[in-house]
């Protein structure tokens, strides 16, 4: 049975030091099979007449088994969500929890009456929906909560207010319309809402007059004041999040977390700008040459990413390296042929269920990078990057299919 998580590569990693030795030495390493894996793959390229990229290694021994135009700067679309998990995992942490809390300037609650505001404050949950609210409710009518004298207050502050991103900011970049609305206080991804904060407290608001909670106030954005009292919270974690984002390729998602760690590493509010400088310290700090990667936002949205293979091997190369994040950074990927956004890619072929992998598609786009386990076990690392080329999707993406089952069926033996 193949490889399909963490735990069984770490038992590859166990593997007797004599047995390494023996790997290493290349008493069992046949050239003209990697030669072979080599020239099936050039017979793919070879048939491709725009701007591609590709690199393939080894995740244990690092060694290269493929390599076409390494050091060509692409346009990674959504494969920049990869970043994005590797930088979240890198200043978040995996047991981060993406909160929206409720808070009161009434230091005392216990008559039951909210003498006060009540303030409902975001920190960035992309996944905070309408049920939550009404779980929040729930909590506050539990206290025994009767009245409200003040107003219930929205508070979207931990993250700015350039809600669009980049949308407009280069004149020949993807269009406004398929860049998601991103504040601190989302509900139900922000789907056809104009001020989803705002909408957030009216359902807050109505919960709590349905369960005959009097209120006098009006909705209101604002900001919690220092030393206001918590009444109870909501959140989601980390994995629940960034699996969301890899598999379904959320761009809402990619953007606020983009954002959060901005505000982790610089403090609040979390900006695109901060998510940057926080980006490009880590992919530096990895050995990478700043020129050889511009990330400007999370999501891949805009075309003027630009990253090259070298980039993206070494970062999950130290994913990889990581054993403390390594496993929850690799289940929340698409795998082929079963979830995500490889659902309906390579099934019936040896690639199926051996990938693990994110996916980047914008117009003229096309991308894949994460790791592939081959017919012995081994995890191998890749990327493939297309771009440039005319007309639908479905080309690049086969042949990208075609090498991931080469790959697959790869054998040192």
């Amino acid at each position: 049975m193949r490889l399909k998580s963490y735990m069984n590569i770490k038992i590859k990693r166990q593997i007797s030091l004599a047995l390494l030795l023996f790997f290493i030495s290349g008493a069992v390493f046949s050239k003209s099979k990697l030669e072979i894996f080599q020239a099936k793959i050039d017979s793919i390229v070879a048939t491709v007449n725009y701007s591609t990229s590709i690199q393939i290694v080894s995740a244990d021994k690092y060694d290269v088994l493929y390599s076409y135009k390494p050091q060509t700067k692409m346009i990674p679309a959504s494969i920049s969500k990869l970043v994005t998990s590797v930088a979240g995992l890198a200043y978040l942490g995996p047991g981060y929890e993406f909160k929206t809390i409720i808070y009161t300037d009434d230091i005392n609650i216990s008559d039951g009456v909210i003498n006060g505001n009540l303030y409902i404050k975001g920190y960035g949950d992309p996944d905070l929906n309408s049920n939550d609210i009404r779980y929040l409710a729930k909590n506050i009518l539990g206290k025994g909560i009767t009245s409200i004298t003040g107003n219930v207050i929205y508070d979207e502050s931990f993250l700015d207010n350039s809600y669009y991103s980049l949308a407009e900011y280069y004149s020949n970049d993807t269009k406004k319309q398929y860049w998601p609305y991103v504040n601190a206080l989302a509900l139900d991804k922000n789907s056809g809402r104009y001020n989803p904060a705002s909408s957030a407290a009216e359902l807050l608001a109505g919960e709590l007059q349905s369960g005959n909670v009097q209120f006098g106030g009006i909705v209101v954005a604002g900001v919690t004041p220092t030393g206001a009292k918590q009444i109870t919270d909501i959140s989601h974690s980390m994995f629940d999040v960034m699996a969301f984002m890899n598999k379904t390729s959320d761009n809402h998602s990619a953007i606020t977390m983009f954002k959060v760690i901005g505000a982790k590493y610089k403090g609040a509010p979390g900006t695109l700008e901060k998510g940057q400088e926080a980006v490009n310290d880590l992919l530096v700090g990895m050995g990478n040459s700043r020129s050889s990667f511009e990330i400007l936002e999370g999501s891949g949205l805009t075309r003027y990413n630009m990253v090259t293979s070298d980039m993206y091997i070494r970062m999950l190369k130290y994913m990889y390296d990581d054993e403390k994040n390594f496993d929850f950074f690799y289940r929340t990927l698409a795998i082929a042929g079963k979830d995500g956004t490889l659902s309906k890619r390579m099934i019936g072929t040896e690639a199926e269920g051996n990938i693990h992998a994110k996916t980047g598609t914008i117009n003229s786009v096309s991308c894949l990078a994460g790791y592939a386990v081959s017919r012995e076990n081994e995890l191998i690392i890749f990327y493939i990057a297309m771009n440039g080329f005319g007309g639908g999707n479905g080309m690049p993406r086969q042949k990208q299919d075609d090498i991931c089952e080469i790959i697959c069926q790869f054998s040192r033996k």
